[in-house]
Order: C-alpha cells, then sequence, then structure tokens
C-alpha cells in the first residue's frame, strides 16, 4: 500500500509512466472492442455492449484505475508539468501503436507532428 505523505518525487514520475501505460493499453483495447462494432446503427444499447465485448470492458476498467492513478500522482506533481507530459506522451504513444496494431496511416506531418510534441515534453520537464 502506498502512503501519500511518504510519496517521493521519483515514485510520483514511476507512477505517472505507470498511469501512461494504462491510458494507452485502454485506447488500444477500445479501438479493438470498437472494430467489432463496424457496422451496427447508433443506439442505445451500445451502454450494455462492453458487458458482450470484453475488449470494451477491459478498456473502461484501464481508463478507470488510470484516473485513480492520475489523481494519486496529481497530489504530488504539478499540474502545468504533468498533464502536458501525461497527455503528450500518451498521444505519441497512440499514435505510434495504432500505426503497428492497426495499420493506421502515419502521414509525413503527423510524424513531425510527433516530433515536436517530444520536443515540448522535454522543454516541460527541464529544470527551472
Amino acid at each position: 500500500m502506498i502512503i501519500l505523505g511518504s510519496m517521493t518525487a521519483s515514485m510520483a514520475y514511476a507512477l505517472l509512466i505507470v498511469d501512461i501505460t494504462l491510458t494507452v493499453a485502454a485506447q488500444l483495447l477500445l479501438r479493438t472492442g470498437a472494430a467489432r462494432l463496424s457496422g451496427q446503427g447508433v443506439s442505445f444499447s451500445i451502454i450494455l455492449e462492453p458487458l458482450k465485448n470484453m475488449f470494451l470492458l477491459g478498456g473502461m476498467v484501464l481508463y478507470g484505475v488510470s484516473f485513480f492513478l492520475y489523481i494519486l500522482v496529481l497530489s504530488r506533481l504539478q499540474l502545468n508539468m504533468l498533464y502536458p507530459v501525461a497527455t503528450g506522451s500518451a498521444l505519441v504513444l497512440i499514435t505510434i501503436l495504432s500505426y503497428i496494431f492497426f495499420r493506421e496511416t502515419l502521414t509525413v506531418l503527423q510524424v513531425t507532428g510527433i516530433v515536436a510534441i517530444l520536443l515540448g515534453i522535454v522543454l516541460v520537464l527541464l529544470p527551472r
């Protein structure tokens, strides 16, 4: 059990990496589950779909865990550093992994954007 009062900065950063990993995994599971819905019309039955589609359920569970983990990390790190790093890292990883696993297109412009995001993350993390 993690005691908040004794959480070090390095532990908070380690938990941030876990949070980002869970968020990315959740997106990949949701994408896989959503692909199974193609061809279905829009209806309220979508609410029950996670009970039939383990990929959607898994994605929802991972998002739930990552949400509470993010809150824990947020209690120890500055928002103006945490949010750009978490969202930027997740965006880069999801884009690359979507290209690898789902064979989604990746344009030169998107690669340029990924490089810009990575540069932004580095700048946000530089000591003040």
